[in-house]
């Protein structure tokens, strides 16, 4: 017997579980999938935004998300300089989180919470809800979009069986090589590759005393080529991930050149585990539509631009809720047949006009 669901989101990243949990908020249920198992290797966003903890403010979560492991006090610095060990060249000093003050027009500030924090909270926030159904290692195989539902085929990633879910609305919240907006056949259009860049987590277990340039969150390193490597504090403890900056030419580095680079930025030998190699494209597209009738895409499969800051991240989740509450207000009649529409109107010029970064 085929299931029913009436709204469909496909990707269980942060976007997909705001969009999930909102709905839930307002009653409105939701099936999220999610192909992976929902672990996060490489944190990719570490900036929750002031406009973003104002929802998690309404969501009562706010405190969930202050509380996560990564230290309040720990200096949130940008360090200019050529090694640790070498000279500085300057540095923009920043309060750790508790002593950041908050700004005039909120009651909420940013805050610094690693997606392998931050997911977990979002995971509890929408598990709290019968509403919102949760399914890990569930991809989306095909869908067909007909005039007054979308017929999808899911598939569970270990056992291999499919089975068949209509849905009233489908949401595409999965990344920016999203398979929902290619198969509703939505063009992006902008800048495919500004640098390939490599991110590398690696583990050591106190950084800080092995040179005198103190704790501080973001390391850019300046050499005779100029800007070639970052380092940023991951937990606060004992993770960082260094970053080389590359250019518009795909490039494979091997561990040792990986490790020679590390030896490099900290300028003397020392102990260190290299947890995790990820190579990147840092685009800026934006997708030249949000969707049709009844299928819609959010966050990074709507737009990419550069991750610092975490500008992708945070404008995603004023897509998600921008989206549920409309959804939710079609789903239950009172929202007019231009309700839908107005999500692409009022968002696709907020990622327009995100300045690159």
């Amino acid at each position: 017997m085929t299931e029913h669901t009436p709204v469909l989101i496909v990707g269980a990243g942060p976007i997909g579980l705001a969009l999930a949990g909102d709905l839930a908020l307002r009653g409105t249920a939701s099936l999220l999938i999610e192909r992976g198992d929902g672990g996060i290797t490489q944190p990719k966003m570490d900036m929750v935004g002031v406009r973003t903890m104002e929802f998690a403010r309404r969501w009562g979560i706010a405190d969930w998300i202050r509380s996560t492991p990564y230290p309040r006090d720990y200096p949130q610095d940008n360090v200019y300089l050529e090694s640790l060990t070498g000279f500085e060249f300057g540095r923009e000093r920043i309060p750790g989180k508790d002593a950041e003050p908050k700004p005039v027009q909120s009651p909420e500030k940013r805050e610094r919470c690693p997606q392998d924090m931050f997911d977990p909270v979002m995971q509890r926030f929408v598990r709290q809800f019968p509403a919102a159904t949760l399914s890990y290692s569930t991809e989306l195989t095909s869908f067909e979009e007909g005039a007054d539902h979308v017929t999808a085929t899911l598939r569970d990633v270990a056992t291999g069986e499919t089975r068949t879910v209509t849905c009233d609305y489908l949401v595409g919240a999965d990344g920016g090589a999203s398979f929902v907006r290619q198969i509703a056949g939505i063009k992006m259009t902008g800048t495919p590759v500004l640098t390939h860049t490599v991110n590398i987590i690696f583990r050591t277990a106190d950084l800080p005393s092995l040179h005198d340039k103190g704790r501080a969150y973001r390391f850019i390193f300046i050499g005779p080529e100029g800007t070639w490597l970052t380092i940023v504090a991951i937990n606060g403890a004992d993770r960082w991930r260094m970053s080389i900056v590359g250019t518009d030419e795909k490039r494979k580095f091997s561990e040792s050149e990986i490790r020679e680079l590390i030896v490099r930025a900290v300028g003397r030998e020392f102990d260190f585990e290299i947890e995790s190699v990820m190579p990147w494209v840092r685009r800026e597209l934006l997708a030249d539509s949000y969707g049709t009738k009844r299928v819609y895409i959010t966050g990074d499969a709507a737009h990419l631009m550069s991750p610092t800051g975490g500008f992708g991240m945070n404008t995603g989740m004023g897509d998600a809720v921008d989206l549920s509450w409309k959804l939710d207000g079609t789903l239950k009649g009172w929202g007019g047949p231009g309700l839908l529409a107005s999500y692409e109107i009022e968002r696709r010029p907020v990622a327009r006009n995100r300045a690159p970064t």
